[in-house]
């Protein structure tokens, strides 16, 4: 009982000297034995119903950073005790309050993002075809990324906007629309936006950041043609953009595309695509990139950065996969030649890291018996057995939860 002991003194002691109504000072009491009490303890404890509220267990100080940052703008009232109606009845301008919350963020959404994506403002590089006549494959990707950020924008810009008129009562707030409102105070993508996107585990504010990222990238390559190194986190699809790398390599050698893999080869240089957004804001149009001088011109296949190695790291002294070091979560792998091979047979000790979308590293499985979630294997260079990375469940991502 020591810790119930502990919330009477709580009460008591810290808030005695302010707290002196017999009746507060018992609601005071009866509120604190919600987070100082034996059931505290317990396995899966929340301090409110909806299971928002609660401490993580875990001794990791970023997933308490992490969880801090998920939490509501906005504390609802149940994590008090209280029925929602207390917002009403005690503080009647917080509605006023939320609307102002929820249309500023709302606003700063739609500076953030493109009104949409000019597949028209391409230049003529990326419709340069071969000798019979074939488009360049990566440009039809481009082509199908457009349309699919150009469909999620519309989706955006229309929602925003219905939801600024809806707070502003131009129109009336329809149940969809109520939900958005939610979602935002509670940092949550909407499920209406959610069903439009490419599969995400972030939090609103985590999640905007990456889609201006996305949209960045992809105009990028609409402008100035294609990167030196392709950011694999930002398509829809990447399986997509793979499928084309084998079929722009296929066409050129007049090989069959089904006999092609690919080899992965390490590239002893890192890219961070905010870092590489950042530089081009900085440059005038069509200029290079400083950072490009540092990769290789490959010959075939392309260059790929924006994976993240789950449950291990890359050992860049002797270029293997190597035990993930102490509080560091996700390390950032270096970049990577995806170089098409015929009938291409891996080293016997490579481990074949499979690649992610999201942590989750779940999905509905496709007519390839694959997870949607699931990319494709890539091959890295170990000095221990595979087994050793299987049982640590070692794999690649595409983006983190943050």
């Amino acid at each position: 009982m020591i810790v119930c002991s502990r919330s009477v003194s709580v009460g008591e002691i810290t808030y005695g000297g302010r707290v002196t109504d017999a009746w507060d000072q018992r609601c005071l009491r009866t509120i604190l034995k919600g987070f100082f009490s034996p059931k505290t303890l317990e396995h899966g404890y929340t301090y409110s119903s909806s299971g928002i509220y609660y401490a993580p267990e875990t001794d990791e100080l970023e997933k308490y950073k992490k969880y801090i940052e998920s939490l509501p703008i906005i504390d609802d009232p149940e994590v008090f005790g209280m029925h929602e109606n207390a917002n009403l009845a005690f503080q009647p301008s917080c509605l006023v309050s939320n609307d102002e919350i929820v249309c500023e963020l709302a606003g700063s959404i739609l500076v953030k993002l493109p009104e949409r994506l000019d597949m028209d403002e391409a230049v003529e590089a990326l419709f340069e075809r071969d000798e019979n006549g074939r488009l360049n494959s990566l440009t039809t990707v481009l082509g199908q990324e457009t349309d699919r950020f150009n469909n999620l924008l519309r989706v955006l810009r229309m929602s925003l906007i219905t939801l600024q008129k809806a707070i502003a009562g131009l129109v009336v707030m329809s149940e969809e629309m109520d939900r958005i409102y939610t979602s935002f105070l509670n940092n949550q993508v909407p499920t209406h936006w959610a069903n439009s996107a490419y599969p995400s585990l972030k939090t609103l504010a985590s999640w905007v950041r990456d889609l201006s990222l996305r949209t960045s990238f992809i105009q990028t390559w609409i402008t100035c043609g294609q990167p030196k190194s392709f950011w694999i986190s930002g398509f829809f699809f990447p399986q997509g953009f793979l499928t084309g790398v084998l079929q722009n390599h296929a066409r050129h050698y007049n090989l069959p595309i089904d006999e092609l893999n690919f080899r992965f080869n390490m590239v002893p240089a890192y890219r961070d695509q905010q870092a590489v957004c950042e530089a081009l804001r900085t440059l005038p149009s069509n200029a290079k990139l400083d950072m490009d001088d540092e990769l290789p011109e490959p010959e075939d296949g392309v260059l790929v950065h924006g994976m993240f190695m789950d449950a291990s790291r890359w050992d860049d002294d002797n270029m293997v996969i190597e035990d993930a070091l102490p509080r560091v979560m996700n390390a950032m792998l270096p970049v990577v030649h995806f170089e098409p091979q015929q009938n291409y047979v891996p080293e016997p000790d490579l481990y074949h890291a499979p690649l992610y979308k999201t942590s989750a590293r779940a999905g509905t499985l496709s007519t390839t018996g694959h997870s949607t979630n699931f990319v494709v294997t890539v091959m890295l260079p170990s000095n221990r057995p595979s087994d050793y990375w299987i049982s640590k469940a070692s794999a690649l991502l595409c983006q983190l939860d943050d």
